[in-house]
């Protein structure tokens, strides 16, 4: 009976770990993705002022310096907003380490509180044990004495 009780317990602790662990390995891909994101609009932007210093360096078109002004201003704001859902990212990540620290903990007790429980269980089961023997032993020698 509380081996049913503890398992079932461990068994919702241990998938709620899983999801815990998934969530961050997922968590983590999307950190990724995005920091090879940052990595790649940091490299046009890269590029771009380097056409925009050339462009400068000979007779200046008007409009190829504002399209380059213009591309690198919008890049910049958008690696901005990557860098801030990074952050953001990584904020809920170790939420979710400390989320699945708390459930390891909180399993680990309950393990413990198992071993304990079974323990006690066993302690049990021998004073019946024990008891029974007792009575048996108490009633062969009242059979003995009557009998005898």
């Amino acid at each position: 009976m509380f081996v049913f009780k503890f398992e079932k317990m461990l068994n919702i602790k241990e998938n709620m770990i899983k999801k815990c662990m998934l969530e961050i390995a997922n968590i983590e891909a999307v950190i990724n993705k995005s920091f090879e994101m940052k990595e790649e609009l940091e490299q046009e932007n890269r590029q771009r002022m380097r056409k925009l210093n050339g462009a400068l360096r000979k007779k200046p078109d008007k409009d190829m310096l504002l399209f380059l002004s213009d591309n690198i201003a919008k890049t910049q704001k958008e690696i901005v907003r990557i860098n801030l859902e990074i952050e953001k990212l990584k904020k809920e990540k170790a939420k979710k380490i400390d989320e699945a620290t708390m459930l390891n903990i909180e399993k680990k007790k309950l393990e413990k509180l198992k071993e304990k429980e079974y323990e006690n269980y066993v302690i049990e089961e021998n004073r019946a044990e024990t008891r029974f023997l007792d009575e048996v032993a108490n009633i062969k020698s009242a059979n003995n004495i009557i009998g005898g």
